[in-house]
């Protein structure tokens, strides 16, 4: 009977091919042209056709997998369910965005104002940065409180067996959080400030800045998608909020939320600006849950 059904699907109407019984939808294959900068040049049926032999050799490829029970190994099902909940919450964030409306000119004219370091005030900071990963004890960089200079860190790591690379790289005021810069500019000339982010963690020292004022014809622009970032990240804040006040949420001992630490210098947590005159930027999507610290720049 399963064979049967099978046989009956056509490839006709929204249906663009039958892959041994498995539909592949005239939707399906626009969404995975979606979001591609296709040139006006290119031939757009013959795109299609050769995007459909992708889609077909993809699943074609699935149901081998299938057929030698992947789909049932729990590695799978727990990647799968992983992919399925950045999607839903890359959905909520797409709605959210959609919510957020355009500021009007008062509001802009404000934001620039109250916002100095991000437009006319904006300064470019050269630094010198270690970087390193993040150990799995965060308490063994309490050594680093002592440390006035970036050698010093550099020696503190030898002796912890720290494993680090040394570069340059740059701070920029208009996306690093006014407290955060602050932070930052009351450390004493050449102390270093640490910063950790994303399993690493960087140590660097201000060697030089420059001004850099935004220009006229950018700043408006940069401030509306600013302001649009920022009251999405209050409605990600609000949303979190009430979904962890009405949830019940039970950890097995020894599992329970880290205590929070620090090393000196390490900058005050705070949602990232976005920067002015970025081009090519996507969509805001919802944040996420907590606040990050401030970008460290990559070590050049």
């Amino acid at each position: 009977m399963l064979t049967l059904s099978a046989c009956e699907k056509k490839a006709e109407g929204q249906v663009v091919a039958v892959v041994n019984g498995e539909e592949v939808s005239l939707q399906e294959l626009n969404a995975e042209l979606a979001g591609q900068n296709i040139p006006d040049s290119v031939d757009k049926k013959v795109l299609m056709k050769e995007v459909l032999q992708r889609v077909i050799d993809r699943k074609l490829l699935v149901q081998r997998a299938k057929e030698q029970g992947l789909d049932k190994d729990p590695e799978y099902l727990t990647q799968r369910r992983r992919l399925d909940e950045n999607l839903l919450v890359g959905l909520l964030g797409k709605k959210a965005a959609a919510s957020v409306k355009i500021p009007d000119g008062p509001t802009i004219d404000k934001f620039i104002a109250e916002n100095p370091q991000m437009f006319a005030q904006r300064e470019r900071y050269s630094l010198n940065q270690i970087q390193f990963d993040l150990p799995a004890n965060p308490q063994r960089l309490s050594v680093l409180q002592k440390d006035k200079t970036l050698d010093a860190v550099a020696q503190s790591l030898d002796s912890l067996g720290i494993k680090y690379r040394r570069g340059t790289a740059v701070l920029d005021s208009a996306t690093t959080p006014p407290a955060v810069m602050a932070q930052i500019l009351k450390l004493p000339a050449g102390e270093p400030f640490i910063i950790p982010m994303n399993g690493k963690v960087y140590a660097s020292v201000i060697t030089g800045q420059q001004a850099t004022p935004t220009p006229s014809e950018v700043a408006r622009p940069a401030a509306t998608e600013a302001i649009r970032r920022r009251d999405l990240a209050e409605i990600s804040t609000k949303t979190l909020k009430q979904a962890r006040d009405a949830a019940k949420i039970q950890y097995q001992p020894g599992y329970e939320p880290p205590a929070k630490t620090g090393a000196k210098g390490t900058a005050a947590p705070g949602a990232p600006a976005a920067a002015p005159g970025a081009e090519g930027a996507a969509a805001p999507a919802l944040p996420a849950p907590e606040a990050a610290p401030a970008p460290a720049p990559a070590a050049n």
